[in-house]
C-alpha cells in the first residue's frame, strides 16, 4: 500500500510540475528531485510533496486529465523507484522562463527537459 501511495504522489508531482509536452528525461529529473527530497524512502513521498509551499501546483491542485501525460507520469513514477539519481543530488528546480530568489544559493546540476535542476551549495 505505502508503494502505490508513493507512485501516486510522485506520479501526481511529476504531472503537474512537468508541461505537458515535456520531455521524458525532464519527467524522469523531476521524479529524482521527489525522491532525493524524501530521501529515497517511499514512505516519505507524498508527505514531501505535500510539504507548504514545496510544490506550487499543491496549494490549489488542478485536476488531472486522463490522456498521454497522465499516462506518462504514472510510467514514470513507477519506474523511477528503480532508476539511480542521475541528477547528482538534484532537490529543486525551475522552468527555464523563471529565475527563483533561491537559485543564489544553489550550485546547478544540468538541464534536462524544461527545468534546470539544483542542489544547495556545499552540498555532497
Amino acid at each position: 500500500m505505502m508503494l502505490e501511495a508513493a507512485i501516486l504522489c510522485i506520479a501526481l508531482n511529476v504531472y503537474h510540475e512537468g508541461l505537458k509536452d515535456e520531455p521524458i528525461e525532464g519527467l524522469f529529473a523531476i521524479a529524482q528531485v521527489t525522491l532525493n527530497r524524501a530521501e529515497r524512502k517511499p514512505e516519505r513521498v507524498c508527505s514531501v510533496v505535500q510539504a507548504r509551499s514545496q510544490f506550487s501546483w499543491t496549494l490549489k491542485p488542478p485536476p488531472v486529465e486522463d490522456g498521454r501525460p497522465w499516462r506518462n507520469a504514472q510510467a514514470v513514477a513507477r519506474l523511477s523507484l528503480h532508476t539511480a539519481d542521475f541528477t547528482g543530488g538534484a532537490t529543486h528546480f525551475h522552468a527555464l522562463y523563471i529565475s527563483p530568489y533561491w537559485k543564489a544559493d544553489m550550485e546547478p546540476l544540468g538541464q534536462w527537459g524544461s527545468h534546470i535542476f539544483y542542489k544547495p551549495k556545499g552540498k555532497k
